[in-house]
């Protein structure tokens, strides 16, 4: 049997044969089987058939697949993918190693771990008030398996990590990227026409990661320097650089010089005003330093 969550609330497929019924949606699907086997079998089943045994990860989530789940009256219930080797150790899910588990999660007094063994759980879907909720038990028990199947894949998001919720699916975009599947770079503004030179991009138009060379025109120097790059953020990095004219550059830099010129001669007249008033307020002190001993 086959029970699926979909993106947009709906079942795009009902086949109802005998006594199976197959739910087919658009995004990660739940798949159960009234065969029961131990905990590792069940476990086997899944991976062979689909992708493993169903991981829960919210008490939403738990809640959703219950009521997917047919109503049993008592046991055996349904293995699901949370397990421990010992006794001391922590419950954690196979695949992601989460150790989830809500405050709702156990039944009453579980677990219990009767048997010192009970390093399984199963999931209760009987109509009594621990419905939904889990118990430890020995995993050579037969139950019957849940399974999950992903849908998610290399291709689901463009340049983006895939992420699966209860009826939707997520990509987390790469820096640089954007889009519900992560398929559009980010763009930089539009480099404006420079003057008496042009820009040159490589990689993209004007998009995350493509680079933009401006090339003057003859007789024309750049200033700064002369490639930009688009970033993560949509914006170029490093300051805009222009083109000028040779001589405009001699005269920037004529400029410069002459400003650090003044400023040094400034910087030298305040350090020897300072040097002389210093001088002139030790003199009195050292003229009237021996007449004093003389008193004295």
């Amino acid at each position: 049997m086959i029970v699926g969550r979909s993106l947009e609330m709906k079942w795009t497929l009902i086949l109802l044969l005998g006594s199976s019924l197959a739910l087919t949606a658009v995004g990660w699907t739940y798949h159960y089987s009234n065969k029961t086997v131990n905990w590792t079998e069940a476990r086997q089943h899944c991976k062979t058939n689909y992708t493993d045994m169903v991981v829960i990860q919210s008490q939403e989530e738990n809640n959703y697949l219950v009521s997917l789940l047919p109503d049993r009256d008592s046991s055996p219930y349904y293995w699901i993918g949370i397990t421990k080797s010992h006794m001391n150790e922590t419950w954690t899910w196979i695949g992601n190693n989460s150790t989830w588990i809500g405050n709702e999660s156990w039944a009453e007094n579980e677990p219990n771990n009767n048997h010192s063994t009970e390093f399984c759980v199963e999931i209760y879907v009987n109509k009594g008030k621990n419905r939904g909720k889990w118990n430890d038990e020995k995993c050579s028990r037969p139950k019957s398996p849940v399974c999950y199947k992903t849908q998610c894949n290399a291709t689901s998001c463009g340049r983006g990590t895939c992420q699966e919720t209860i009826e939707n699916i997520t990509c987390k975009c790469e820096p640089g990227f954007k889009g519900d599947r992560c398929q559009t770079a980010v763009e930089c503004p539009h480099l404006p026409q420079p003057d008496n030179g042009d820009f040159s991009c490589f990689g993209g138009n004007q998009t995350f990661n493509s680079t933009c060379q401006l090339k003057c025109h003859q007789g024309f120097l750049v200033i700064g320097s002369s490639a930009i790059t688009c970033g993560a953020t949509g914006v170029w990095n490093g300051p805009r650089p222009i083109c000028t004219s040779y001589k405009q550059a001699l005269l920037a830099v004529a400029g410069c010089g002459a400003l650090s010129a003044f400023c040094c001669i400034c910087f030298c007249w305040m350090k020897h005003k300072k040097r002389k008033k210093l001088t002139q307020v030790r003199v009195p002190e050292e003229a009237t330093g021996p007449s004093s001993e003389v008193q004295g």
